[in-house]
């Protein structure tokens, strides 16, 4: 679905950044509780969607716990290229979204810290995969819904994918210029997610940070391909 995506974008700045550095992907927030919420009914959030667009992003609406019609809703009045599920939605409100057939859908995979065998981390992502959704996996953060800055216990995700080589997955959770290209290695995820890590205060975007993310995410020379 994208190899690199910048999520919680706010401005045309973070858009222009994460273009020029080399990500293919956006995330616009739209959980009013979040740091980086925007409103899906403000002209500025379809002029933000507009110029992701123009410049070739995927454009992704990240919600936490939203209706069916509110996220329709949503898509049709921002701009949306696809969903992510982050908050505790069901299979069954995946699955009528994926049935309309107009958008890509992720689901967020919310993994406790620590080790986790393959069976653990399969038994939780499975029933996504065989519904068509998009895993990503990320730290279970709890009432928050992620955005906690914690990692994921990469080798354990890489044990798990050497059982199922074949199947897709995002790795979030934590991830910034420092630690991601460790990540992918231990991983073996060919698609990464980061928000507070490329942030400097909290919930504020940095041309450099996001920069210097995308450089060593591309620098592993591992998220290629289709």
């Amino acid at each position: 679905m994208f190899h690199i995506k910048i999520c919680g974008v706010r401005t045309r700045d973070a858009i222009d950044s994460a273009s020029t550095s080399g990500a293919d992907a956006i995330g616009l927030n739209f959980y009013p509780s979040s740091i980086r919420y925007i409103d899906p009914q403000a002209d500025t959030t379809r002029s933000l969607s507009d110029h992701a667009a123009q410049l070739g992003l995927l454009r992704v609406g990240v919600f936490v716990n939203a209706s069916f019609d509110e996220i329709l809703r949503t898509v049709a009045i921002a701009g949306i290229d696809a969903v992510q599920l982050h908050g505790d939605e069901s299979l069954d409100l995946a699955q009528t979204l994926l049935d309309v057939n107009r958008f890509g859908v992720i689901r967020a995979i919310k993994l406790p810290r620590g080790t986790l065998d393959s069976f653990q981390i399969e038994s939780l992502v499975r029933p996504w995969f065989n519904a068509g959704c998009h895993p990503l996996l990320d730290v279970d953060a709890g009432s928050n819904h992620g955005g906690s800055g914690k990692t994921l216990d990469w080798d354990s995700i890489g044990r798990w994918v050497l059982e199922h080589p074949r199947d897709r997955f995002t790795l979030a959770g934590g991830l910034d210029p420092d630690n991601v290209a460790e990540a992918i290695r231990q991983s073996g995820t060919r698609s990464v997610d980061a928000a507070s890590g490329v942030e400097r205060p909290r919930g504020e975007k940095r041309h450099e940070l996001i920069e210097a993310f995308v450089r060593a995410c591309l620098g592993t020379g591992r998220l290629v391909g289709p």
